[in-house]
């Protein structure tokens, strides 16, 4: 659908447009016959095509991630190096487009809560999010398969979609339908002017964090537990949470952080401890081997082999 969207989108407002299929050999057959589906369409069309083969299972084995986080993270490399491929020869911005509907930014919300991820978590699925645009993001799945069927577009369903042993699956199969049974109306509308609201507060807070970032920075490129130790919790958290991604996006090359609540508080516990109370060092050992250093003066970031 977004592909169909895309070419009429094109004859209103001139652009280049290509396509990317990335194939996970989770289902390696009928993996197969996606990526076939997508290179009939783009010829069909004469779209250029880039695709990718990664060994989703392997890379989870080896990087200790669910398959949906090892998927994420696959993809996510993907756009990055699409984007540095396509941004040189492109005048004006280049952007990656993606499916994502309304249904999907309730289930995003409901994972993100269940993980402890806060009120950023709940709202993070944006339709423009610097080099993602999710053009249909607020259109119902309902919707957009009535116009499918109504327009004649043809669609292939990712056969992962369908299994319950992914926990989105899971949720979209079960908890929602469930949940809307019990209460008697669909809540998918509720929750998503929720998510609208959280979002809202959400970019206020955040942007008083990362002008509050730059003055909590030494110069050794730490944080000041000092300055964090003042500042209200949101606040507080806030920063952390740009300072660790900040280091996970430049040291690790990855944005998927995977830090939740439950380490920012951990960590806002022992800043004021450091500052406030007993005075001692404490270590926190985060996602993908990183470790923070609290001490009375500042938070630093190491990896385990720098103990």
């Amino acid at each position: 659908m977004l592909f169909n969207f895309l070419l009429f989108y094109r004859e209103e407002i001139d652009f280049r447009l290509s396509a990317c299929h990335l194939h996970h050999n989770i289902r390696p057959l009928t993996a197969d016959e996606d990526e076939e589906f997508v290179r009939n369409l783009c010829s069909q069309e004469k779209i250029e095509l880039d695709v990718r083969k990664v060994d989703v299972p392997a890379l989870a084995q080896e990087r200790k991630l669910s398959l949906e986080a090892a998927g994420r993270v696959a993809r996510h490399e993907f756009f990055r190096d699409l984007i540095t491929k396509y941004s040189p020869g492109t005048e004006g911005s280049c952007r990656i487009a993606l499916a994502h509907h309304a249904d999907d930014a309730v289930e995003t919300f409901l994972l993100n809560l269940g993980r402890g991820s806060g009120s950023r978590g709940v709202s993070t699925m944006r339709i423009s999010d610097d080099y993602i645009i999710r053009p249909l993001l607020e259109m119902r799945e309902e919707q957009l398969r009535e116009i499918a069927l109504a327009e004649n577009i043809a669609w292939r369903e990712d056969e992962t979609n369908l299994s319950d042993e992914f926990l989105r699956n899971r949720i979209r199969h079960h908890l929602l339908p469930l949940w809307t049974d019990l209460l008697n109306y669909d809540v998918t509308p509720v929750l998503l002017r929720y998510i609208n609201s959280a979002r809202e507060d959400e970019d206020y807070l955040s942007d008083l964090a990362e002008n509050a970032a730059k003055s909590a920075l030494l110069p050794d490129g730490s944080l000041s537990t000092v300055f964090l130790a003042d500042q209200e919790p949101a606040i507080q958290k806030r920063i952390l949470r740009i300072y660790l991604e900040k280091h996970y996006r430049n040291e690790l090359s990855t944005d998927q952080a995977e830090i939740s609540s439950a380490h920012l508080s951990a960590l806002s516990s022992s800043i004021n401890n450091a500052v406030h109370g007993d005075k001692k060092q404490r270590l926190h050992y985060l996602p993908q081997s990183v470790v923070a250093e609290v001490s009375e003066s500042r938070v630093l970031l190491l990896n385990n082999e720098q103990l």
